[in-house]
């Protein structure tokens, strides 16, 4: 709400980390789309969240500090580290950092600056205590480490938003078409990492549709799809077998209320 109304100003560069307090098991990242597929795509999601503005390209690196026994694995697979340059409009940029593993708990923060202002959010520990000596002053506790406690409040949260969705056979906060975007721009990244250069999401939109025409047809031609992510030549035919979204019918016009707000 900060950033929507402009208490920091108009957003400038946008920075986010996400950093486990553990690397997973390397049954768990074999196989698993690698590091930007099932990691850095929660805050790829979350630049386009606080970006209010979908993206035009990205840059991305990974590496392997940690867990040295992934190195084997194929592609991104092989990283535990990582990082992503997003491209918005009007110049507005943003940064993601990711690592398997941080030694002092969950480090997730984010930070928007603005023209008159900045606004962040730290991590979450548990409890606010802080101790104050002549060889340390700081929190008293460490960061939470498990997952369950450090999202409680998020589950929460989307959990009631679902019921009441439900209950009320309304439209959910966040819609399909925003996992998919974010699903995109994760696969962008991993593109770029492993090509080296940056990338436009409307090429993956293209390698989807070569892949599979029926299910990316539907994508491209969704009216609420980001016009950087839609394919450059043209899809014929295809408002024949594209089934009208099950939320717009729940809610009249909850499309132009979702642009307005996301741009």
């Amino acid at each position: 709400r900060a950033i929507e109304e402009k208490e920091v100003g108009d957003t400038i560069i946008i920075k986010t980390c996400s950093r486990d307090p553990s690397p997973p098991p390397y049954e768990y990242v074999k196989g698993g789309g690698g590091i930007f597929n099932d990691m850095a795509v929660h805050d790829l999601d979350m630049t386009r969240f606080l970006a209010g503005d979908d993206p035009i390209e990205i840059l991305a690196v990974g590496s392997c500090h940690i867990d040295k026994s992934i190195e084997d694995l194929p592609g991104s697979e092989a990283f535990d580290t990582a990082s992503c340059i997003v491209r918005y409009p009007n110049g507005v940029s943003a940064m993601v950092d990711v690592c398997r593993q941080s030694s002092y708990g969950y480090d997730q923060r984010a930070e928007v600056l603005g023209t008159s202002g900045m606004i962040a959010t730290d991590n979450v520990y548990p409890n606010t205590a802080k101790i104050y000596k002549n060889d340390y002053t700081g929190n008293a506790d460490m960061p939470f480490d498990f997952f369950l406690s450090r999202y409680f409040e998020a589950y929460v949260t989307e959990t009631e938003a679902f019921c009441e969705s439900l209950v009320n056979d309304s439209a959910v906060p966040c819609t399909g078409i925003d996992g998919l975007v974010a699903l995109v721009m994760s696969l962008a990244a991993d593109k770029s990492a492993a090509e080296g250069r940056w990338v436009k999401f409307s090429e993956i939109i293209e390698q989807v549709y070569c892949a599979n025409p029926t299910e990316c047809s539907l994508i491209a031609n969704d009216a609420m799809f980001p016009e950087g992510f839609k394919p450059t030549g043209d899809i014929k035919s295809l408002n024949e077998i594209v089934l009208p979204d099950v939320d717009q019918k729940k809610e009249a016009g909850f499309a132009d209320k979702f642009k307005k707000i996301f741009g």
